[in-house]
């Protein structure tokens, strides 16, 4: 099980006594001319189908937010390295002005961190949305929608776009996936086919690599450590030291703490 465990925004500062457990810590980012009032957020776990949310945060819209207000969710037991992704719409008097997301990889235990930037929803930009009371689909600038592919989006919240190279279909929840699983999501993959999240014409990629143009690959964006054989490494050893997803270095004596040859 999932849950929103703040009933109000955090504020500013982290507050260590409650960053227990495994959880996500959400910063937004906006433009403070949005004026928004409150923020609604929801999301959906990796593999197992789980989500969480939608949730309308402060309940009740009584100050104008600022940029740089956090929130926490509080996972449930959700393997380590599972991939999460967040949504959030931003109000002001009740209408969606503005809309976000982002992802984040959970570590077992541990708070992590995700920075959600909102951009303004425009003609230009209907994704953006508003929240239709009293509908089971989507709402798209104000319309309830039925349950498409184009048009995914359960419970009046704003309509997306799934993404034909990561989704096959919108389900009965109004949840893009691939198969019976989320849409595929991650440096790992590239593409749903046949239900399953692939790299190009293989399996998903293992972790610790990206899928680059159809070919898995250890890289600085899939690897914090080095790599070896094209293989993701701590970088903490004689053998293979290194960081940031460099190429492991053979060092004369021992690997420092910063990961660097002595």
């Amino acid at each position: 099980m999932l849950a929103l465990v703040c009933a109000v925004l955090l504020g500013a500062c982290r507050d260590p006594a409650r960053a227990s457990g495994t959880a996500l810590y959400v910063t937004t980012e906006f433009d403070p001319t949005l004026l928004l009032t409150q923020v609604r957020v929801w999301g959906s776990v990796e593999g197992d189908g789980s989500t969480f949310g939608p949730d309308l945060l402060p309940e009740q819209p009584d100050r104008l937010l600022y940029s740089g207000e956090t929130l926490r969710v509080l996972l449930g037991d959700i393997a380590n390295g599972t991939q999460a992704q967040v949504s959030i719409e931003g109000l002001r008097n009740g209408v969606v002005v503005a809309r976000g997301q982002g992802s984040a990889q959970i570590r077992d235990g541990y708070e992590v961190d995700v920075t959600l930037r909102l951009e303004p929803a425009t003609p230009d930009n209907p994704d953006g949305g508003t929240f239709c009371v009293g509908c089971d689909g989507c709402c798209r600038q104000g319309v309830c929608l039925d349950r498409t592919f184009q048009t995914c989006g359960a419970g009046g919240i704003a309509c997306v776009t799934c993404d034909e190279a990561r989704a096959d279909t919108c389900d009965s929840r109004g949840v893009c996936v691939c198969g019976k699983n989320p849409a595929c999501s991650g440096v790992g993959v590239d593409r749903c086919a046949n239900g399953q999240c692939r790299c190009g014409n293989g399996p998903a990629c293992a972790a610790g690599q990206e899928c680059v143009n159809g070919t898995c690959l250890c890289t600085s964006n899939s690897c914090s450590g080095c790599c070896l054989n094209n293989t993701c490494q701590q970088g903490n050893t004689q053998s293979a030291c290194g960081k940031g997803g460099d190429v492991c270095l053979q060092c004369r004596k021992n690997c420092n703490t910063d990961r660097t040859c002595k």
